[in-house]
């Protein structure tokens, strides 16, 4: 009973009311001030010559892999006719067979893309940024939920519905830099295929064709990020007041 009273009478640790304090300080500055900043800046940076791209042809990338002899398409490229077999080619075996050419060994470089890792080192940093905001933003709120009683919570769901928001918009950042991660990863691998098959024009194809995929889904992810900016704000700023005191002193104002 007497550690039940000691612990019913504490009193919130001053350095816990001034982290309260100054993180709501932190919270009202970037609602207020940076996510409109933010809205603007990616809305202009989608309407640069980075993004604003009708011809995706752009992004095709020089991959270094020289092509094998034989695939330039003329007559005399084309491997000759293979002849008859004779005695001295059954005991030599281990000779490479008559007509058939060798891919060159490549042992070169082959570089990313420069145009996609530009976008990558512009798009990081924005991201890093919204999961650092959202974070803050969603201690700010689960902070400020009062303790469970029954009645009045009708501003405690409004807190709960808005910290859904912002989890989901933090969770989707994570989901950016994981893209990102993954397009490389991919395009390694299609990369290493056309060095091992040159002959194949299949897999140079797919690597544009992944290159310019991947593009719109950096643009897309661009604007969704745009848009996260604008919902919290729009949400946040609409139901302030109800964040900061979820419940009524006044209970009876509710009926």
């Amino acid at each position: 009973m007497e550690y039940y009273e000691a612990f019913h009478n504490i009193e919130e640790n001053e350095e816990i009311k001034k982290y309260k304090q100054d993180l709501t300080k932190q919270v009202e500055k970037l609602v207020v001030e940076v996510f409109p900043r933010k809205m603007v800046e990616l809305g202009q940076l989608l309407e640069t010559e980075m993004f604003n791209v009708t011809d995706l042809s752009v992004f095709h990338s020089d991959l270094r892999i020289p092509s094998p002899p034989g695939t330039n398409g003329s007559p005399a490229d084309s491997p000759p006719a293979k002849r008859k077999r004779t005695v001295s080619d059954t005991l030599n075996d281990t000779a490479t067979p008559v007509g058939t050419k060798q891919a060159p060994l490549f042992e070169g470089y082959v570089p990313s893309n420069p145009k996609l890792v530009e976008i990558v080192d512009c798009l990081k940093p924005e991201i890093i940024d919204a999961m650092n905001r959202c974070n803050k933003i969603k201690v700010w709120i689960q902070l400020r939920i009062p303790k469970i009683e029954d009645g009045n919570n009708f501003g405690v769901s409004i807190q709960e519905d808005i910290l859904a928001e912002v989890s989901k918009a933090e969770a989707d950042s994570a989901k950016f830099m994981e893209q990102i991660s993954r397009y490389f990863s991919v395009r390694a691998k299609l990369v290493s295929k056309a060095a091992k098959y040159p002959h194949l024009n299949d897999y140079r194809r797919g690597i544009n064709e992944y290159d310019e995929k991947v593009f719109l889904s950096f643009k897309i992810m661009l604007m969704e990020m745009r848009n996260i900016y604008a919902i919290l704000y729009d949400v946040i700023i609409k139901n302030f007041e109800k964040i900061k005191q979820p419940r009524s002193s006044h209970a009876n104002s509710l009926y």
